[in-house]
């Protein structure tokens, strides 16, 4: 079943280039290509990062873009064509809740092939949430480690497995299902918290070849602050596009993490970390209060139409907004960094910790 019409039965982009972007965000085509970020937060453990990184992760966008790519074209093709005599948009209310390509199936009397698809729903997810499992209990690890946790998330068993961190983060990943009805509610909000977490990587990158220019890197990325500063600048306009409705939640998140290290901070009785708010919140602060501001004022997931935003800044405005923003926030996260000095020291005591732990961790495995 291949009905080529269907490319141009409703002319291109039906939804114009603002429903394009919508569904970069909100889709989950943004969500589809993720992947590619663990194997940055895994870089460590590889030994040759300068052939291995720029693999990974340009072969993981590339693969996941043909892959996406290939199943689109299928998926219009084989549609009948007299279902599309109420556009595009009107096919959510033909299977409310079913797959596309499960929706296929079943217009195309294969059965077994929707059962398929349904039995690798279940399946294949489980793959994602093995690795997210690893990642987000490495992250709260390093967080007791850097002593911006409780240090009893850094504890290990005697095979080296942070067990506490994977309990605490499969409760709180438990929590976040709360607020989201729905699966693709939760792709905005993932995406849009994953993008933003983004955000701050390129700036750190620019401020540390400014800070330590000598030190030694197996892996350099090409063009200066070219590409750090277009990452910053297209991490914010990801956030931008998943709109407002997403967007508040995830403010309120941030807000919410903010008083919970506040609190820790003040009830810690063990000795903290030096904070650097000067170097962090300067830049941090007026960052997030502009993205929340604009996504606001902004047109988006729907023109303000019933998502609380008042679409004063305009579809194109949002562009030039949000590219005042970013370069404002680059710079002053520059001007504000940290000294060379104190750099050097964060970086001793990092290695001084993982050397301890190296030790601490042979002696528990003999």
């Amino acid at each position: 079943s291949f009905h080529t019409k269907n490319f141009s039965a409703h002319g291109f982009a039906p939804g114009g280039t603002h429903g394009m972007f919508t569904a970069v965000a909100t889709g989950g085509i943004v969500f589809s290509f993720l992947g590619f970020r663990q194997g940055i937060e895994l870089a460590g453990e590889t030994n040759n990062p300068k052939r291995n990184i720029p693999i990974a992760v340009i072969g993981s966008v590339l693969i996941t873009g043909v892959i996406y790519v290939l199943l689109q074209v299928a998926f219009i093709a084989a549609l009948d064509p007299s279902q599309l005599t109420h556009g595009w948009s009107g096919l959510t209310s033909l299977k409310e809740g079913f797959g596309p390509l499960a929706f296929i199936a079943s217009a195309l009397g294969l059965g077994w092939l929707a059962t398929l698809l349904y039995i690798d729903a279940v399946i294949s997810p489980a793959d994602t949430g093995l690795i997210y499992t690893t990642v987000t209990g490495r992250i709260s690890y390093a967080m007791a480690k850097n002593g911006n946790a409780p240090r009893a998330l850094a504890k290990t068993t005697p095979k080296g497995v942070p067990l506490i961190s994977l309990l605490v983060t499969f409760v709180v990943g438990l929590i976040v299902f709360l607020p989201f009805p729905s699966w693709q509610q939760l792709v905005g909000f993932i995406t849009s918290a994953t993008v933003l977490s983004f955000g701050s990587g390129p700036i750190v990158l620019a401020a540390m070849r400014r800070e330590i220019p000598d030190h030694p890197r197996p892996f350099r990325l090409p063009f200066g602050d070219l590409i750090p500063f277009l990452a910053f600048y297209s991490a914010n306009m990801i956030v931008l596009w998943a709109g407002w409705d997403t967007n508040w939640k995830l403010f309120v998140a941030v807000a919410l993490g903010f008083v919970v290290l506040a609190v820790f901070h003040l009830t810690s009785k063990g000795s903290m970390p030096q904070m650097d708010w000067k170097a962090g919140a300067t830049w941090a602060l007026p960052w997030f209060a502009g993205l929340c501001l604009i996504s606001y004022l902004g047109d988006f997931p729907d023109k303000g139409k019933g998502a609380g935003n008042t679409a004063t800044i305009g579809f194109g405005w949002g562009f030039l907004v949000m590219l005042g923003l970013s370069a404002i926030v680059y710079w002053l996260a520059l001007k504000v960094r940290l000294p060379a000095e104190r750099v050097a020291q964060n970086i001793e005591q990092t290695i001084a910790e993982a050397e301890r732990e190296d030790v601490e961790l042979g002696g528990s495995m003999h």
